[in-house]
């Protein structure tokens, strides 16, 4: 089985081809056939060994948590799946090669016509958007809602699901991406630059910022009683500053379930009311995934970056 992961932590060089035996399935796993998979911000993080002590892995270390591909077989207590299915999938490690064994609770079937580059790059970043509107905070149509770093991946997907919900979205971002953003929904658009100084305050904040700074001036454009929620840890002196507003460092939980988010996900794209902005499409092989791992860590274009086998 083909793979790209590697033996040592450090810059993006050190990934390698690695040969694996094939995985043994578990009762409730299907083995998926790897079409293609997406590249997050966590995936950089895993490689420079960041995440080591909250997450010892063994080496190797495949990364990959976005796959799209067919099932080629199945456990014998999985029931739901067959063989041939073409699915979207969220491994908890591993998508970076040519088969994944996946929960059958963590897929979801997707349509023979179905738009593989989009699926490729929604399973992370949709089911983060999806668990922080619909379990992590209280919303109702009609409120006002504020996304600092909406053209980033979690960021897109979140405008375009509480616009789908009935809220009102301004969208917090760089300059440059105010045409993206108009193109995903938004109600507004605030240059970043511009938010400190804005006279405007939201029933909701969202800070979906890798490594949401700052989170001072996110606050105070949150109305009393309001809700503000970060992707990062919020100092417990904020917290104590602003007793009335209710603030979530988002984290996922093992009740959020991952099926029907991708449900859900799926039929939204079906719909027309969402896509997955992405950013640049690599070819499967080992330098595509060192390229990209190399754009992981600069301000690349906004979207996913994605890697897919040539049809």
């Amino acid at each position: 089985m083909q793979s790209f992961g590697f033996n040592q932590f450090g810059p993006p060089s050190v990934f390698k081809e690695i040969v694996q035996a094939p995985p043994v399935l578990s009762p409730i796993r299907v083995l998926v056939d790897v079409i293609g998979f997406g590249l997050n911000p966590y995936d950089a993080a895993l490689r420079r060994g960041e995440q080591q002590a909250n997450r010892p892995l063994p080496f190797p270390i495949v990364p990959g948590t976005d796959v799209v591909g067919t099932i080629n077989s199945i456990g014998s207590d999985v029931t739901d799946y067959l063989p041939g299915d073409l699915v979207i999938a969220h491994p908890n490690i591993g998508g970076y090669a040519s088969q994944v064994p996946v929960s059958h609770n963590k897929i979801g079937r997707l349509p023979s016509a179905f738009p593989i580059e989009q699926a490729v790059g929604l399973p992370s970043v949709g089911i983060t958007a999806y668990n922080i509107l619909f379990n992590a905070l209280s919303i109702r149509p009609a409120q006002s809602l504020a996304i600092e770093g909406a053209a980033g991946g979690v960021g897109s997907l979140l405008l375009q699901l509480a616009k789908a919900a009935g809220l009102s979205v301004t969208a917090v971002a760089a300059s440059k991406h105010a045409n993206l953003l108009d193109q995903l929904g938004a109600n507004q658009f605030i240059p970043s630059e511009k938010f400190s100084t804005a006279n405007v305050k939201f029933d909701i904040v969202i800070n979906a910022i890798n490594g949401g700074n700052d989170q001072e001036r996110g606050v105070a454009h949150v109305k009393a009683s309001g809700q503000y929620l970060s992707l990062n840890p919020i100092a417990e002196a904020l917290k104590q500053a602003h007793p009335q507003i209710t603030m979530t460092a988002f984290q996922p939980k093992r009740e959020y379930r991952d099926r029907p988010a991708l449900g859900y996900l799926t039929k939204l794209m079906q719909q027309k009311e969402l896509v997955v902005p992405i950013a640049q499409q690599f070819d499967f092989n080992l330098t595509s995934v060192i390229v990209a791992q190399s754009l992981l860590e600069q301000r690349h274009s906004a979207g996913k970056l994605i890697v897919l086998k040539n049809k």
